[in-house]
């Protein structure tokens, strides 16, 4: 094989090195097909061929002072004395290919399988250099590697099965290109380093699909699944697939190999190369006849659709079959194990909420009847509801749609009875000037709930125009993520009430000023400023003070600038004389009046001006109240009728027709010295269409969410901690993944039984007593030390797993002990170290779902139950 170019410049730039204008004669018996002259290190040396003596002493003769290199084709043994003696050494130079490999590397010690190789110096030779330095030993694996890197394009650091995969992408006509005795060494290496998937890598490229081998791979994670093997189809699929890899079959473990290679190799892409790529793998699965089976894919987005619309399925067997709930579990689980989809992608969130109101529909079959308190009933339970029907308003595709259509119709249906007896029950309050148990009148909240916390500390009363409790219970899981701490309100107050009618000009005026009244932001502000238990609270608790400021209220004209909060706003929330600042965002009731499409997806971040609001409360510390002056309803299939004077409310001309009724009292006649029809369904209108109203006298719209928040660095002992509570049905553990839904036995109620049988009656109900006991949890108290929970928290923890069968949420958790829930992982990690004693896990958390789970079974072995 004869010498290159760049290798001969090597040996002649080391030869240099030793002397810097000799005469370099090689031994060449080939013909030089390279360059007349070399670029040594800036010089430029001629390169001239030698075929007889006659020609090298020609050569030696002319210019015998200039460094050159002469290639001579005649032995040594044929050369006089004289001419040795003007060459480089006095010999003729051999160039020794793995001495220059020795030298570059810098070890002697080389593989003695490599010099089986012929070509193997050559190709080492055109290793850059840089990925050759520090080897101190070269074996045959890193030779092979060195020589693969350059050629696939891979890392030089790094050699990994997905970096094959990148490599092959690219590489397609440099591999086929190769002399087949070097493809077969290569072939086998890669065999050896990563088993026989790299065989069927290899037969891709070689088939012509090297391009596509990533896409192959996200195949496979379909094609190799874990129901594959039992389905004909699928095998007939892999069949067909071996004619993308030159006839090679794979195992089920290279498939998954592959799969598992592929898709680390995706997350490295941008979004454009990961739709490229996730597209080829769609197409192949048609091509091999698997399409259909797409859904086994937890990377495809045609796979999350697919999932979506298998959980559609089951919400209709469900509604058929309530008992079938499980299969509902399963396939929600299925949608939000799929990796791919962007964690704020509405499918996810859809599939949630869909799952959550069918635990409602199979916990409200199991239980029965009305509830008694229809206040709390809706705050507990009923806004839940509507958090949910609220994101489930717009979904897709096709199948997940229509059941959700029908879960939804199945829900207002059920209501119905509610909403009118609570329509009745206050309009008969509201005749006999009584109040609603568990609520405030709206226009009562200055005196006796902002006025008596604004003595205790600065605050901002911070009104969210519209805001039903749905859209509060959104807000306020945010509020607890970003540090601040529910305190609960005294009195067993559960919400503040909106007038009759529920609309801003007189609810939130009334709440504003204190008083029955209707009016505009100017009246409110004058009502505000001068209420007089708030003119009380706003003396000056500051030893440094020199004044006390009035309270204030901003709306939009004075908080707003540009599009972000006010220089204004920001002065008086930090002036520490102003104790009480009051704020009106109208985000959510300015978008009740858009389209009825539209989707109302709320927390912080969807209202920037609340964000900004709260981090200024914060850098004050501040307390919040947060309330609203009424709900809404949004448009869910609505009627419209003719002759009201509003969205949601008319005069009493005309009596009463089918979903309304009509009020009266003396707290209506002070706002309007009349009664007036409103409807009690949410399926009324007087105006014409769009995303929601307000006006009517449902749940939604007359129950006003009020929350009392302070920093996460307030210790205030008058007023306790409060985690919002969540309703089992809503935040429930979810059941844990199985290979394929199991078949629901006769006569199961719709749940788990293993999930909810986990202490059996070998340990009793009291079994959480002989726990605190122990001699072994005493122990750990002491090592644990100050930290270490007390046995009231440590028995409410242990009660809530219990009561959900070993399972519970964060969230259930936070609220069984009363405790922030940005606290509850600290609290976690205190109860495994308590009981977790040897380090075996009977306390565990899946980080990802925020679930604390009991072992029951090593909890017995472990404390000798």
């Amino acid at each position: 094989m004869a010498l290159t170019e760049k290798q001969l410049a090597l040996h002649v730039t080391r030869a240099l090195n030793q002397r810097s204008e000799a005469i370099l004669a090689y031994f060449w018996p080939q013909t030089w097909a390279g360059a007349d002259r070399l670029e040594i290190a800036g010089r430029v040396l001629p390169v001239e061929s030698c075929d007889s003596v006659l020609e090298l002493r020609e050569r030696l003769v002319n210019h015998a002072d200039q460094a050159r290199v002469l290639l001579v084709s005649v032995p040594e043994s044929e050369l006089g004395q004289d001419v040795l003696a003007r060459l480089h050494t006095n010999h003729l130079l051999h160039v020794d290919r793995w001495q220059m490999i020795e030298e570059a590397v810098g070890t002697r010690q080389i593989d003695s399988r490599l010099y089986n190789l012929p070509w193997m110096a050559d190709a080492l030779l055109e290793v850059p250099a840089n990925r050759v330095v520090g080897i101190t030993a070269l074996t045959y694996e890193h030779a092979l590697e060195l020589c693969l890197a350059p050629l696939l394009g891979l890392p030089e650091d790094r050699f990994e099965l997905e970096d094959l995969l990148t490599g092959c992408e690219h590489a397609v006509k440099a591999w086929n290109s190769l002399p087949e005795d070097r493809r077969a060494v290569y072939a086998k290496f890669l065999q050896t380093r990563f088993g026989p998937v790299a065989s069927a890598i290899i037969g891709a490229v070689a088939a012509g699909h090297g391009h596509a081998v990533v896409s192959i791979g996200l195949a496979c994670e379909v094609l190799y699944g874990e129901r594959a093997q039992a389905n004909p189809e699928m095998r007939d699929g892999q069949i067909r697939l071996e004619g993308y890899l030159d006839r090679h079959r794979l195992t089920e473990s290279a498939g998954r190999q592959w799969a598992q290679a592929a898709e680390r190799v995706l997350s490295t892409r941008s979004e454009a190369g990961k739709v490229a790529l996730l597209q080829g793998a769609t197409e192949l699965l048609r091509t091999v006849g698997a399409d259909k089976y797409i859904i086994e894919s937890a990377l495809l987005p045609s796979a999350f659709d697919a999932r979506l619309d298998a959980l559609g399925t089951a919400i209709q067997q469900f509604l058929k079959k309530p008992e079938q709930l499980l299969d509902v579990e399963q396939a929600a689980v299925r949608v939000a194990s799929h990796r791919l989809t962007p964690a704020d992608d509405p499918g996810r969130e859809a599939a949630k909420m869909a799952l959550a109101l069918c635990r409602r529909e199979r916990a409200l079959l199991s239980s029965g009847g009305h509830p008694s308190n229809l206040v709390s009933d809706y705050i507990e339970n009923g806004a839940w509801e509507d958090y949910a029907r609220r994101l489930l308003r717009v979904v897709s595709p096709d199948v997940f749609a229509r059941a959700v259509t029908l879960l939804l119709e199945r829900v207002a249906d059920r209501r119905l009875a509610i909403d009118q007896k609570f329509a009745t029950q206050l309009a008969d309050s509201q005749s006999n000037s009584s109040v609603m148990a568990g609520t405030l009148p709206v226009e009562a909240a200055l005196d006796q709930v902002i006025a008596p916390l604004a003595a205790e500390t600065p605050l901002i009363l911070l009104v969210l125009d519209g805001m039903s409790w749905d859209v509060y219970h959104a807000i306020s899981s945010d509020l607890g993520r970003q540090g601040w701490i529910g305190r609960r309100l005294e009195g067993g107050l559960r919400s503040l009430l909106a007038t009759v009618p529920s609309v801003t000009e007189f609810s939130r005026t009334s709440l504003l000023c204190g008083r029955l009244a209707q009016g505009t932001s100017a009246i409110e502000k004058a009502g505000f400023a001068a209420h007089p238990a708030l003119l009380r609270a706003s003396q000056s608790r500051s030893p440094t003070a020199f004044r006390s400021q009035p309270p204030v209220l901003l709306h939009k004209a004075e908080l707003v600038t540009g599009m972000q909060l006010s220089e204004e706003a920001i002065r008086q929330i930090a002036n520490p004389d102003q104790r009480i600042v009051g704020i009106v965002i109208n985000a959510i009731d300015d978008a009740l009046c858009k389209s009825d499409q539209v989707r109302c997806d709320w927390s912080v971040e969807k209202i920037p001006l609340l964000g900004a609001v709260l981090t200024q409360a914060k850098l004050a510390a501040r307390a919040v109240v947060i309330t609203s002056d009424h709900g809404h309803v949004l448009e869910m299939g609505s009627q419209y009728r003719k002759g009201g004077d509003a969205e949601r409310w008319r005069s009493a001309d005309q009596p009463p027709a089918e979903g309304e009724i009509q009020v009266g009292g003396s707290r209506l006649r002070a706002l309007m010295n009349a009664e007036i029809v409103v409807p009690w369904s949410e399926k009324i209108r007087y105006a014409t269409k769009k995303n929601g109203y307000h006006g009517g006298v449902s749940r939604q719209e007359m129950l006003v969410p009020i929350g009392y928040w302070m920093p996460a660095s307030d210790t205030s002992p008058t007023y306790l901690v409060h985690v919002p509570s969540v309703p089992d049905w809503w935040d429930a553990a979810p059941a844990p993944v199985t290979t394929s839904p199991p078949a629901v036995p006769k006569g199961r109620e719709g749940k788990s039984q293993p999930q909810h049988d986990l202490f059996t009656a070998k340990v009793d109900k009291s079994w959480i007593s002989p726990v605190l006991s122990s001699p072994l949890l005493i122990q750990q108290r002491e090592r644990i030390g100050r930290i270490a929970l007390n046995d009231d928290r440590l028995t409410r923890l242990l009660q809530c797993l219990d009561q959900r069968g070993g399972r519970a949420t964060t969230t259930q958790l936070a609220t069984a002990i009363e405790q922030p829930l940005l606290r509850i992982r600290g609290i976690v990690s205190t109860l495994q170290r308590m009981l977790n004693v040897d380090g075996y896990p009977i306390i565990t958390m899946e980080t990802a779902t925020g679930t604390v789970i009991l072992n029951p079974d090593l909890l017995r072995k472990q404390f000798d139950l």
